[in-house]
């Protein structure tokens, strides 16, 4: 697999800085399907045709705060539309028990469904489908660049929730620097890479169902990300603070979710982050990953991660291991700093294996060397299994005597971690909730980052291990099959 990602398109346009309005009346402006943008007026009954038609500035329609409903009933839904652009802080939705579809033609060249400028800041997108584009679902704007946009920032504050985005020809949602602060919440993602030909090889993917590039706080919540043609999700290129929680990751031809990866260096900000680390802090925590081709939950150049109550299954089916150490060669560009993880925090994580590595740490010879590891894994109360052999420990550090890999008490002894973690038979039922007899229920170890479990329900002491707590009598909220 290549390290160095396809840059992407850059659809720069420099504009002020997004500003903060209070607007006091804000107007509602609808669009239908049977409406006209000659004769309509924007109201309910007199709708306009298309979304690109309201938003765009020469018709001088809508102003900062408005709401902009486009309606969506069943069987009369599409919108087919591309580069629907926000400009200003809106919210764009359906009205509740609808759900507009907008839909660009991935043969449309150089387009992406929905863009968010950096002047939309605030923005809301809400009860929608989202499909196509020739590179994205949603493309979050920027103003920054390296080396003299350190003051620029990109869209940020904007939350999605309640969008279905699929068969997007690149990725469903792709963040760019500085775009802070963006919530995508109770949504859905699948079919990315859609550009991309039956038979194309791996390697010559890019299509993320969620790709953030050096954008901090990011959260990602009660989200089901599937059926992606790379990766799940990865924040990298410096992104700080992102929470990524109760979420559901599955069938992924690369990673599950990777916290961090490799970033080309004029993406960092180095005047925040001269350390070049891919991902700063941050919690990855009660998310379900299964059936990826790599890593479940891969680091790479991470500096003080948080890794804690995951359910892994299935994973690295191709290489890597469920819980991956992995180095980043930033283009290989001689400023750049290609650190190793350090000082990550991994507990009560639930993995079952049929196959690939439980975990290992990664060395590479090229420039000098690189190791995906700088001290202690800082692994500790996790439940391993593998349903076909033994589970593999791996640490290809020089010097270290499991360069071929091991069991779990050789892991223990080579690099002083997981002295309280247990191997052994254990299930989950088929959306990753522990049975009612599961041995992992109470052996996990009371961590302050986290309160609750993959349903939203309240965890107590001690934890179980895995993104489950099991309560006795409650029904389980998610049914991903």
């Amino acid at each position: 697999m290549r390290t160095t990602r396809i840059r992407f398109p850059v659809f720069l346009v420099l504009v002020p800085a997004a500003t903060w309005i209070n607007i006091a009346h804000a107007a509602e402006w609808y669009v239908s399907t049977t409406g006209s943008d000659l004769t309509g007026t924007g109201s309910n009954s007199a709708p306009y045709r298309t979304i690109t038609h309201v938003l765009e500035p020469a018709n001088a329609i809508v102003a900062p705060g408005d709401t902009v409903t486009i309606r969506g009933p069943a069987g009369n839904n599409t919108y087919n539309e591309c580069d629907v652009r926000l400009r200003l802080p809106l919210t764009l939705r359906s009205p509740p028990g609808e759900r507009a579809h907008i839909h660009c033609n991935i043969t449309n060249v150089d387009t992406v469904t929905i863009q968010i400028d950096p002047d939309a800041s605030g923005s809301v997108l809400s009860r929608l489908e989202v499909s196509g584009g020739f590179y994205y679902g949603i493309f979050f704007q920027t103003d920054w660049y390296s080396g003299g946009g350190e003051a620029f920032t990109g869209a940020s504050n904007v939350l999605i929730d309640d969008v279905k985005i699929h068969d997007t020809g690149r990725d469903g949602i792709k963040i760019t620097p500085k775009c802070n602060d963006i919530t995508i919440q109770n949504s859905e993602i699948w079919n990315s890479g859609a550009i991309y030909p039956p038979g194309t090889p791996l390697d010559d993917k890019n299509a993320e169902g969620i790709d953030n590039v050096n954008g901090s706080r990011m959260k990602v919540r009660d989200t089901h990300i599937h059926d992606i043609a790379t990766t799940g999700l990865y924040f990298k290129g410096g992104a700080a603070d992102v929470i990524v929680e109760r979420n559901v990751i599955e069938r992924t031809g690369v990673g599950g979710i990777m916290f961090g990866f490799d970033t080309s260096p004029e993406f960092f900000d180095t005047a925040i982050n001269p350390g070049y680390y891919e991902a700063v802090r941050g919690i990855v925590r009660n998310n379900v990953v299964r059936d990826t081709g790599f890593a479940g939950i891969g680091l790479y150049a991470t500096q003080d991660a948080t890794v804690v109550n995951n359910t892994i299954l299935h994973t690295a089916q191709l290489g890597h291991a469920a819980l991956y150490f992995g180095v980043t060669l930033q283009d290989y560009e001689p400023q750049a700093g290609r650190p190793a993880n350090i000082n990550p925090f991994i507990r009560n994580n639930l993995i079952i294996q049929n196959g690939g590595d439980c975990v290992r740490v990664r060395w590479a010879n090229e420039l000098g060397g690189l190791s995906g590891l700088t001290g202690n894994p800082g692994t500790n109360f996790n439940w391993f299994h593998n349903t076909t052999d033994e589970c593999n420990f791996a640490d290809n550090r020089p010097g270290s005597p499991l360069a071929n890999g091991g069991s779990l008490g050789m892991w223990r002894a080579a690099v002083n971690a997981d002295a309280n973690s247990f191997i052994g038979e254990i299930m989950v039922t088929n959306d990753g909730h522990l049975p009612v007899d599961s041995p992992a229920i109470d052996q996990g170890q009371t961590v302050a980052s986290v309160t609750d479990d993959m349903d939203g329900e309240a965890r107590s002491a001690p934890f179980d291990i895995g993104s489950d707590e099991r309560a006795p009598g409650v029904l389980f909220a998610h049914g991903f099959e």
